[in-house]
């Protein structure tokens, strides 16, 4: 270890640079994630709206990810929401209706139950801008429960859908609110709407790799085995690759193969990176204890945290840190 210590080092600078300034990073990182979609948002509907749109301004934009950045995650999903919205108003009834069903439907059966995954709403479409889809359900697995899974599926949800009604914009003009429109060509809109989400073959495999691996990391990082963060990011990594070479072979979808493979290498990467600052143990110091009390005997695991001491930090810099992580719980006395 101390040809690395440097790196340990740098890493306990970072983890008590982020204990003191936990609420501006956290500030930082939830402007420039709102920022991201907004401006996303405009680059795939905003500038299709006829005589433009005020929500195509980057000031504007920019004062929006601001509140974002002072709020609570879920009224940041909500600003998102909205401006969604306001886009596709401007833009076609049809793919607003379906798009407030969508919304209403996220809210009634999961969000409001679990609003800190919002972030991991908002997530997927900067991930998916960037080809690296593949790195949120690891994170959700490894930050947060097995329901975030339901996150990264609505994630990806909407991300198509914007796709999709951007495609299909020139058979959408022109049923924006206020014009004329014949009840057949509403129900033709609605129709073909609704077949291009049904239809779409790769989304839905996209969709199935990213939820079983959001599934599978969260529940082996759990594992009372050593290294089960890499074990788990691992698996995941594995899992979605396969899912989506199975699909491919079955549904004939013409993947990008090169790009989903060097997508899921760097997610792999990142992933580590995470796990690295999060859950870095040093399973070559492992107690086992051994104690007991009038109902059960308690066998414990404690594995303690990989920690550098350097003379540049300060003695109080390790009195904030976690005990050592329990990896057993109680056994009952046979």
């Amino acid at each position: 270890m101390n040809s690395n210590s440097g790196i340990y080092v740098l890493r306990e600078k970072l983890i008590q640079l982020y204990k003191r300034q936990e609420f501006l990073i956290l500030s930082v990182f939830r402007f420039v994630v709102s920022l991201a979609v907004l401006l996303l948002l405009r680059g795939h509907l905003g500038v299709h709206i006829a005589g433009g749109s005020a929500l195509n301004s980057t000031l504007l934009n920019v004062i929006l990810a601001l509140v974002c950045s002072m709020l609570p995650p879920g009224f940041s999903a909500g600003i998102a929401g909205l401006v969604l919205i306001w886009d596709l108003y401007k833009l076609s009834l049809e793919a607003t209706a379906i798009c407030a069903a969508l919304i209403l439907v996220c809210l009634l059966v999961y969000f409001r139950f679990s609003p800190r995954d919002v972030m991991i709403l908002l997530l997927m479409p900067v991930a998916y801008a960037l080809k690296l889809p593949y790195l949120v359900p690891i994170l959700a697995g490894l930050l947060f429960g097995p329901g975030t899974a339901v996150a990264v599926v609505f994630g990806l949800l909407f991300t198509e859908y914007v796709i999709l009604v951007e495609k299909m914009l020139p058979s959408l003009a022109g049923t924006a609110f206020g014009t004329a429109n014949s009840g057949e060509r509403l129900i033709a809109n609605f129709r073909g709407l609704v077949d291009g989400m049904v239809n779409n073959k790769s989304m839905i495999i996209l969709m199935a790799a990213l939820f079983a691996a959001a599934i599978a990391v969260s529940f082996i990082r759990r594992l009372a085995v050593e290294n089960a963060w890499t074990i788990a990011i691992t698996a995941g990594s594995i899992l979605e690759l396969v899912i989506l070479l199975i699909g491919d072979m079955r549904y004939g979808t013409e993947i990008d193969l090169a790009g989903v493979f060097v997508g899921i290498v760097v997610s792999f990467l990142l992933a580590q990176v995470v796990r690295f600052f999060i859950f870095n143990m040093d399973y070559l110091r492992v107690e086992n204890v051994q104690f007991e009390d009038d109902d059960y005997y308690y066998y414990v695991k404690a594995v303690p945290k990989v920690m550098v001491f350097s003379s540049d930090m300060e003695d109080d810099e390790f009195d904030e840190f976690d005990p050592p992580v329990i990896e057993n719980d109680v056994i009952d006395e046979e």
